[in-house]
């Protein structure tokens, strides 16, 4: 590793981790250069940077994958150093490597850390040296189909599946049960393969009512290291985090010491210089096992800076410039409590289906970590639209104050996971810390059903007063409208600014955005925030939003072959497998096609029992949204 001043940085990355880039980049005095994708063209990050440079279309593999595009993006504006962000190519030893051997500064971890524990069989390896206890399972060579169903039987049920050189829970699956294992080593290695062109996996015993604790490390070039405390992301979807904290509730200074020690340890055994962050799984008798080194920066930064008064992207540029660190082990003083909610592009109460469009991601209250006030949202990226972080004396408070930051929040104009957040932010368990990472395994699915009849009600009304923008204010106005929220639509009669009973007043136009209160037939008085898109309205009524679409003047849907019996793509991306042929007997249920949007694998299945009448895709196909893959003919 080259460590030395620069004066200028190319940020390989996108979204909110490049916005927050630039930002320190410049505040740092140091050019910020953003390289981006079609896709990206107008994103914050490009229009805040000292200069950008375009680097390929908007699939990640011919843009923020392409280590040839980023090297020769770096050679054309005279970038001195390179920031990889989180994701992407961030973790990718050769990548690092390439860009060193072009002379040009490296912000991260050695090559040969990032090899070391990018590999989680060989990280256990150097773990176990280390003295740090892991979690029982099989990291060999040998990975054949056979050798690992084998192995999962000797560990015994459940059993985690995961991608040796990934992260984020991507390529990870867990088994119950014997009939289940060679489907989800098949879906794991697919997965794995695309995210991190590497299907070589590892087993692990899944360890059950245990949290899932992160310590933030941070190394210097003259082989300082220390730890800055550590953060509970039990809280997870699928494998993806959803909310983090810090500190870790019931973390006594004893256990915080000794997996920080141990992560110090851990750091030091391959010479660690830069952000890292040590995974653990922890138990209720206060045991920790080592889960995996992310040989980057985070995600979930944000709140180990909350509490501890740090810049740990500064501290990145630092390091890399060859500066020691700021702190020793000894003035870390951890104060308050720090959390964040990540807010996303799907709609949890239809199996978090992601969500394509364009979103308003307005600045309110606190912190929030954003790509921008506009997000165009595809399919070709995560559906992370910004990260909501708030921070308080006490974990009450800070949840309190998270919840009306979430709740202030204007609504976006599609779909995102704010009602899911928040239901969880308010519930017992999440106030009681009696969570652990399969909380949400375990809780009933989320649904809406029947939440919104204040919504509607609002929403009618504003359409058929102008939707914010000719508003019509006198004269008697009687109106038949009719709205879908998901599957369900309903007419309603808005008359005089009135409809169900409620009533509208104090009306505030400006634009898109529509503010006002509403009284109920109750005489209580809600307050509400609207936006509107041609034909759709989002609303935002004490705290909670509802999408609803005017389809006063829609034509009828067709019941056929081409309609309901029509398996089409809930968003763009690429198909992974087609299980069925035409002709094919199908049950109500089957998996008929995988496909790949957002770096998640969807499985889509038949509506109803039938025969296959056509297929209109193949595997590797990129297909569009609404697009027909498979038609079938109901039995």
């Amino acid at each position: 590793m080259h460590y030395r001043p620069f004066k200028s940085v190319l940020i390989a990355n996108r979204g909110e981790i490049a916005v927050r880039i630039v930002k320190e980049a410049k505040d740092l005095g140091i050019t910020a250069i953003a390289a981006f994708s079609d896709a990206d063209r107008k994103s914050w990050f490009v229009v805040n940077a000292d200069t950008a440079i375009h680097i390929g279309p908007s699939p990640a593999s011919e843009s923020y994958l392409s280590i040839p595009k980023i090297l020769a993006a770096a050679k054309a504006t005279n970038a001195e150093a390179i920031h990889p962000g989180y994701g992407f190519l961030s973790e990718n030893p050769d990548f690092a490597q390439a860009v060193i051997d072009a002379g040009r500064v490296w912000i991260g971890p050695s090559p040969s850390a990032i090899r070391a524990m990018g590999d989680k069989g060989n990280a256990k390896e150097i773990a176990r040296k280390a003295g740090v206890p892991v979690i029982p399972g099989y990291d060999g060579d040998d990975q054949s189909d056979a050798t690992l169903f084998a192995e999962a039987k000797k560990i015994g049920w459940p059993v985690l599946i995961k991608a040796a050189l990934g992260g984020g829970g991507r390529g990870q699956r867990k088994v119950t049960q014997e009939s289940a294992f060679l489907d989800a080593l098949a879906s794991a290695r697919r997965e794995a393969l695309s995210a991190f062109a590497s299907d070589r996996m590892i087993l692990e015993k899944a360890l059950e009512n245990v949290r899932h604790i992160e310590v933030q490390i941070f190394g210097d070039s003259q082989g300082n290291v220390i730890h800055l405390g550590e953060r509970d992301c039990s809280v997870q979807r699928r494998n993806q985090k959803i909310i983090e904290e810090a500190p870790a509730l019931g973390v006594s200074e004893d256990l915080r010491n000794r997996m920080g020690s141990a992560a110090v340890a851990l750091a030091k055994a391959v010479n660690y210089a830069n952000a890292g962050t040590v995974e653990y799984l922890l138990d209720r008798a206060g045991n920790f096992y080592f889960l995996e080194m992310n040989t980057r920066i985070q995600v979930e930064h944000p709140v180990t800076e909350e509490v501890t008064g740090t810049n740990l992207i500064q501290w990145q540029f630092d390091t890399a410039a060859g500066k020691p660190l700021q702190l020793s082990q000894k003035d870390v003083c951890i104060s308050g409590h720090a959390i964040e909610a990540r807010l996303c592009a799907e709609d949890p109460a239809e199996g978090f289906k992601p969500q394509i469009g364009i979103a308003n991601i307005p600045r309110g209250k606190g912190r929030i970590d954003s790509s921008g006030d506009t997000v165009s949202v595809s399919g070709d990226y995560d559906s992370m639209l910004a990260k909501v972080i708030s921070k308080a004396p006490t974990r009450a408070e800070a949840i309190t104050k998270l919840v009306q930051q979430l709740a202030e929040q204007p609504p976006a104009g599609i779909r995102t996971n704010r009602n899911f957040l928040l239901e969880l932010l308010e519930s017992r368990e999440f106030r009681e810390g009696t969570f652990t990472i399969e909380w949400l395994t375990q809780r009933t699915a989320y649904s809406e059903a029947g939440r919104h009849l204040p919504h509607a009600a609002a929403a009618a009304i504003f359409l058929d007063h102008g939707a914010g923008q000719h508003w019509r204010s006198t004269g008697m106005t009687r109106s038949l409208l009719s709205l879908r929220e998901r599957n369900d639509a309903s007419s309603f009669v808005v008359e005089n600014f009135s409809c169900n009973g409620f009533e509208m007043a104090r009306v505030q136009a400006n634009g898109k955005i529509v503010r006002a209160d509403m009284q109920g037939p109750d005489g209580s008085l809600h307050s509400i925030v609207a936006s509107f898109d041609i034909d759709r309205v989002h609303i935002l009524l004490d705290g909670r939003d509802a999408l609803f679409e005017d389809i006063t003047y829609a034509p009828a849907e067709r019941k056929d072959g081409a309609g309901a019996n029509t398996i089409r793509a809930p968003m763009a991306g690429r198909i992974v497998k087609v299980n069925t042929a035409p002709g094919a007997t199908v049950a109500k249920g089957d998996i008929l096609v995988i496909l790949e949007a957002m770096k998640m694998e969807h499985e889509l299945r038949a509506s109803v029992d039938g025969t296959i009448d056509a297929i209109a895709i193949k595997p590797g196909d990129q297909v569009a949204m609404r697009q027909s893959l498979v038609t079938l003919k109901p039995a």
